[in-house]
């Protein structure tokens, strides 16, 4: 059979013969996709009668047995095979128009994080045109600026290094931008508060909005890593961040305000010619030298210390500890102002025999501190049986308190006593004045959470209780020394005055270096209201055995000063108080001896007379009644005795004061 090949209408050609159709190569179609046509003129176009009506390819196939021809479509896996697909037919569903009339005709975008915008923080726009990468408002961004660097945020973009621009004032204080000029820090001043933003919202933080991807929830420097607050996940959270602010020797001083220098812990420089002192030093509170806390490097070998007659800070080393502590002041580099030790300008160093300033750069560097949280168990007081949670901003006694739920109790550090105890709230004024009162205390100055020695008041006396401290959250750093909780009676340990103090180094250089005697007066000038710790650089100076000293401070008839123990014409006068005239309105007592009493009514007196005449002594209270046990008389005439106190009188005035006869107050 002759074959030939016949063109279609989309361009392609297929085999035909006069014995063979379409039809029996690729599959018969339905009845309604193969339609008759009639005969095809010379040279006339064939009108397609096929169903589908479209523009696909189709096959016009020859019917010798009728003498027409036949169009058909090539069904869609020919279609494939041959490379052309055909487009599938949709029916149109009327009953979608009304729902696609509420949808927006752009595609949905994929999700993204939280920001301003989602929030209503930020103003919409595009970014100004100043504020192309690497630019900020203002042009570019002086990487030489003291700056501030961020890490831990949640958000990545926010972890950078933002340098500050003095010229770029928002609620008159400079911003802080990125070295892209893509985000900055802004002062928010309606709420007083800092704030990290974008640049494109910088217009709308220009009309008085308050944008922002984080924000700081208090007022504090920058330098602080606590307090910070982002936007993640449709949610504010708090982020963990170490921050480092640095400056240079040509800037202004940054640590200048007294509040902001508390919060300086960790300091680093970079630009010392010994580079051994090129390092990061650590403030130990605990460790006191010429009046101050000092720094320490990690090594414990260098440190930062204040030199006391020069009033300036140094860096020494550990070899010169002795030297330093006998209040002399040597050092590799010092600052020439009493500014602060982490200012970078004013620092002076040796180079080639001079010494010259110092061109440096100091990092203060910041952690987030979350505070400790604690649990008691074991208080026969079953209020101070609860959580207390650290306030790192409330301190009492140059420490920080911890506060249960309720705010009706607080543990604080009494510094006069050495220790911590558990107050009440009615009390926190007292506290604050610097007096010791508290439900319970411990018995040594080691923190509350080590070891379980606690006195608590029972009734009107204190027992001691055994009590479990459980550690919540946080880390320990309290670095106090442990002091004896128990001193002896007659040396009265650590609990002196500051001119009992004077006296015991008076007597030292009498016998270790008598030409110092004249200035000592001098000396003690300069060392007010931290004698304790002259007396014991004096006592190391010279290897004085301090609690040997202490000892021999009152003597069998020995001259007490007056400042500790008051004499009889004062004590008198005391007992007069209140008296028409200079009459003494207890005279008629004069003879009369104290009735006998209670063993806690002679404590509450007892306590009475350290409180008005030695209030050193009350850190002896628990040993004094566990010694005196069934002897409290005793030890109240004894003390009557030593500070010259007439003993039915002051009871007589102890019993007025309070109202009614035999009503007494706990000891507190």
């Amino acid at each position: 059979t002759a074959l030939a090949w016949l063109p279609l209408q989309s361009g392609c050609r297929v085999r035909l013969g006069a014995m063979f159709r379409a039809s029996d190569i690729f599959g018969k179609r339905g009845a309604g996709a193969l339609t008759t046509v009639p005969a095809v003129q010379a040279g006339a176009a064939v009108k397609r009668t096929h169903s589908g009506g479209g523009a696909g390819p189709v096959n016009r196939v020859w019917d010798p047995a009728t003498g027409k021809f036949y169009e058909e479509d090539v069904p869609a896996d020919i279609q494939e095979l041959m490379g052309l697909q055909k487009k599938a037919k949709v029916e149109h569903d009327a009953s979608q128009d009304l729902q696609k009339a509420w949808q927006s005709p752009t595609p949905p975008k994929a999700a993204k994080v939280l920001g301003p915008s989602s929030v209503g923080l930020a103003a919409k726009g595009q970014a100004p045109a100043p504020q192309k990468r690497g630019l900020g408002p203002g042009g570019e961004v002086d990487r030489t600026a003291p700056s501030v660097e961020y890490r831990g945020f949640s958000k990545v973009d926010l972890d950078d290094r933002y340098f500050e621009r003095a010229h770029v004032v928002i609620h008159a204080r400079p911003t802080y931008w990125s070295s892209d000029g893509q985000f900055f820090i802004y002062w928010q001043g309606e709420v007083q508060r800092w704030s990290i933003c974008d640049a494109a919202s910088f217009p709308a933080v220009k009309a008085g909005q308050l944008p922002g991807w984080a924000y700081k929830e208090d007022h504090r420097h920058l330098c602080q890593a606590n307090g910070w607050m982002e936007a993640w996940n449709g949610e504010w959270r708090s982020p963990d961040l170490e921050v480092m602010f640095r400056s240079s020797s040509h800037h202004k001083p940054q640590w200048e305000d007294p509040i902001v220098q508390k919060s300086v812990s960790t300091v680093e420089f970079h630009g010392f010619c010994m580079k051994e002192l090129n390092t990061r030093y650590f403030l130990r509170l605990h460790q006191v030298i010429q009046g101050r806390p000092s720094f320490w490097d990690a090594s414990g070998v260098y440190f930062i210390y204040w030199q006391q007659t020069a009033e300036r800070w140094a860096i020494c080393d550990l070899k010169c500890l002795d030297a330093v502590q006998s209040g002399q002041c040597p050092g590799w580099a010092y600052r020439s102002d009493r500014g602060h030790p982490a200012n970078a300008g004013g620092w002076m160093e040796s180079r080639h025999g001079e010494w010259v300033p110092a061109v440096l750069e100091t990092t203060v560097i910041g952690t987030c501190q979350r505070g400790l949280k604690v649990e008691f168990s074991g208080f026969s007081k079953q209020d101070l049986n609860t959580e207390f949670t650290e306030r790192p901003d409330e301190e009492i006694q140059g420490k920080p308190t911890y506060w249960e739920s309720s705010g009706n109790y607080f543990v604080y550090w009494q510094q006069s006593m050495k220790r911590w105890a558990i107050c009440d709230k009615i009390s926190l004024q007292l506290a604050q004045s610097g007096l010791a009162p508290g439900w319970a205390y411990r018995k040594d100055s080691q923190h509350f959470t080590k070891a379980n020695r606690w006195m608590e008041v029972w009734g009107k006396d204190w027992k001691d209780s055994i009590v479990v401290c459980t550690l919540l959250e946080g880390v320990v750093k309290d670095n106090t020394p442990m002091v004896k909780a128990e001193l002896k009676e007659e040396a009265g340990g650590t609990q002196l005055s500051g001119r009992q103090y004077q006296t015991l180094v008076r007597r030292i250089y009498e016998r270790k270096n008598p030409t110092k005697l004249p200035e000592l007066e001098a000396i003690f000038e300069r060392w007010t209201d931290k004698e304790p710790e002259l007396f014991s650089n004096v006592c190391s100076k010279y290897g004085v055995d301090p609690d040997e000293a202490a000892m021999d401070l009152q003597q069998p008839g020995e001259e007490v000063p007056e400042e500790s123990t008051p004499g009889v014409a004062s004590v008198r006068a005391a007992d007069a108080a209140g008296a028409e005239d200079g009459e003494d309105i207890y005279a008629h007592l004069e003879d009369a001896e104290v009735p006998h009493l209670k063993a806690s009514e002679y404590a509450v007196l007892v306590q009475s007379l350290y409180e008005q005449h030695n209030p050193q002594k009350l850190a002896d209270m628990g040993r004094l009644l566990r010694k005196y046990k069934a002897r409290e008389r005793e030890l109240y005439l004894e003390v009557c005795k030593k500070y010259a106190v007439h003993p039915a009188k002051f009871h007589a005035r102890q019993n007025d004061e309070q109202g009614m006869e035999g009503q007494m107050a706990e000891p507190a």
